[in-house]
């Protein structure tokens, strides 16, 4: 055989297994339209807890807020990251971060993290795998569909979206849009620079923007039909906004700093010179008890716990069950 013709066989078939190899990388990351990450009121809180499948991943603030791993009851805790992590989502086996290393496991025998990192990152749910997908300062990271959308700080601020297998990485909007308020389809915010309306994307429509309510709102949640929203014009209390009729109603008058919803209650910190404190009431406002007094935030839940952190405090996680019927108490976990 002539030995251009074994040259050109030759470079032909190495071309063909490159194309072959970056084909199944890409195919690694499961990818669906109908993929969401955690609920938007966690993430108003920083996105430390996020459930999936019977396992709640988590920021250990008893180990530098590391991302470990537990079952729904609190067994089985697992080490997975030797950073920082918030904004914890995932789909499909695997899970979506922000890790830094401003804050850094004191037990990191045997991981294999590199340490001076930061960036949006991906692994397997047991931890593996580890990549960093976008080496930049970020702030709020959100699983919509295929893509992540994320904030980058630099230039006062944008938001980006970039598909989960690290492709078709672009520019949404050229301000600090916040995406972590996602339901089938559509990111529901807050204006930034002009006005503090609550707008909507559509993801699945080429990113198109519209407005839903028009006011001074702020920290969309939508939960079952309903929009939650903190309204600026009325002392931060907290309001829903029926996304089939178009009906606005108060939820409570009282003035809310943080809060998270789940499908049967409200958690928000209440914002009180004198008596400050955790609060729960129904969705839609009945019912309102004191949890735990005093002034909190990071408020998560899962389907069992609702997690929170006293003011000052940041190495202490409490929990306490969703119902309130144990008193609250410090979450403490070690790695094994």
């Amino acid at each position: 055989m002539n030995r251009r013709i074994l040259l050109a066989f030759i470079l032909a078939g190495v071309g063909l297994i490159a194309a072959l190899v970056i084909y199944f990388i890409s195919r690694q990351i499961p990818m669906s339209p109908y993929n969401s990450g955690n609920t938007a009121g966690n993430m108003l809180n920083g996105g430390l807890f996020f459930e999936m499948n019977g396992k709640v991943y988590f920021a250990n603030s008893s180990d530098g807020n590391c991302l470990y791993s537990m079952n729904v009851d609190e067994s089985g805790p697992k080490q997975l990251t030797s950073m920082g992590v918030k904004y914890i989502s995932g789909a499909d086996g695997y899970l979506y971060f922000y890790m830094d290393s401003t804050h850094e496991s004191s037990n990191v025998k045997g991981l294999g993290t590199v340490s001076n990192q930061y960036g949006i990152y991906r692994c397997k749910i047991n931890g593996s795998a580890q990549t960093c997908l976008v080496r930049d300062f970020c702030g709020e990271v959100q699983l919509c569909g295929e893509y992540l959308y994320y904030q980058v700080k630099a230039e006062n601020g944008s938001l980006h979206k970039m598909k989960c297998d690290k492709t078709d990485r672009k520019q949404v909007a050229p301000e600090l849009i916040s995406p972590i308020c996602y339901e089938d389809g559509t990111i529901y915010y807050t204006g930034v620079t002009s006005d503090h309306n609550i707008h909507t994307i559509r993801t699945r429509n080429n990113d198109t923007v519209g407005t839903l309510v028009t006011g001074n709102f702020f920290n969309p949640v939508v939960m079952d039909g309903y929009l939650y929203y903190m309204n600026g014009e009325d002392n931060y209390s907290l309001w829903r906004f029926n996304l089939l009729t178009g009906e606005s109603s108060i939820v409570t008058q009282d003035r809310v700093d943080y809060y998270t919803v789940d499908h049967r209650h409200i958690y928000y910190a209440f914002s009180d010179p004198d008596t400050p404190a955790l609060k729960m009431c129904d969705v839609n406002g009945d019912n309102s008890t004191v949890l735990f007094p005093g002034v909190v935030n990071s408020i998560n839940v899962t389907s069992r716990n609702v997690y929170f952190k006293v003011f000052g405090d940041e190495q202490t996680t409490y929990h306490m069950p969703l119902d309130g019927s144990i008193p609250a108490s410090p979450f403490v976990v070690e790695a094994r």
